[in-house]
């Protein structure tokens, strides 16, 4: 299986791109794991193509916001993968403490190309251990519908839910265009699509920390979470305790709720 390891590329980087591969790499050694105590692992894959600049910093405030609802609720290791440019995908180790990555996502840039969202979920679908869920976050998609659909019904069969939250502007044609088929990927991972609009900072903050206390202790973690102020929040607290319960990282073995 296709694997694109942070320590492979070997394409000439600037000046930018060297602070980033030192923020990686401190993400890469920031923890020591412990699978024992581990309740959780959650990939969180980012879409930093160009059309995504305007609202990435919506998206890491966002973020760090789920990141601290998963801290306060339980143990998650946190896996980031991240792709932009015209060929440039990344994967930190995974990390048993969320903040690091938030941190890492603080250093981190849009760059103009095109989609690698097949890509993203091949390293899911990569991982030895077993994985609670991946949450992408992205608004456009340039590659093939069925490939797609194929990797997200791998997924589910592996009962890894996906949770697709789709940036999606009314006038944008190609976020609209994706909209059915990041839907369907939901579907058939048997997790849940969430759109949100480009300046909807609240809405997105609130949605994806309801997916943390999900990851980080199934239905319990998101009674624990507060009422949402959005309806968008709300709606989507009820599908979460609709869905069966999250798988730990323990060998695939389900938690009882």
């Amino acid at each position: 299986m296709e694997r694109y390891a942070l320590q492979k590329w070997n394409a000439p980087v600037s000046e930018a791109g060297r602070k980033i591969d030192a923020a990686l790499e401190k993400l890469r050694h920031g923890g020591t794991l412990q699978p024992a105590r581990r309740r959780g692992r959650l990939i969180f894959g980012l879409d930093l193509t160009g059309s995504r600049e305007a609202t990435l910093r919506n998206a890491r405030i966002a973020t760090a916001a789920m990141f601290d609802t998963i801290k306060a609720i339980g143990s998650v290791a946190v896996k980031l993968i991240y792709y932009r440019g015209t060929n440039e995908c990344r994967a930190s180790e995974w990390n048993d403490d969320p903040g690091v990555v938030s941190r890492c996502m603080e250093r981190l840039g849009c760059e103009t190309g095109e989609t690698q969202i097949a890509r993203l979920l091949r390293l899911a679908l990569g991982e030895r251990e077993k994985i609670s869920g991946v949450v992408f976050v992205g608004d456009h998609c340039e590659e093939a519908p069925r490939e797609l659909l194929a990797l997200a019904a791998t997924l589910g069969q592996r009962s890894v839910p996906l949770f697709m939250f789709h940036e999606c502007a009314d006038h944008d044609e190609r976020s609209l265009a994706a909209k059915p088929l990041f839907k369907r990927m939901a579907e058939l991972s048997g997790g849940v699509y969430v759109e949100f609009k480009p300046d909807s900072g609240v809405v997105l903050r609130e949605m994806l920390s309801s997916v943390g206390a999900f990851t980080a202790a199934g239905h319990e973690g998101v009674r624990q979470v507060g009422r949402a102020a959005t309806r968008e929040a709300r709606q989507l607290r009820g599908r979460l305790l609709l869905l069966g319960p999250a798988p730990t990282g323990e060998g695939g073995r389900k938690e009882s709720l």
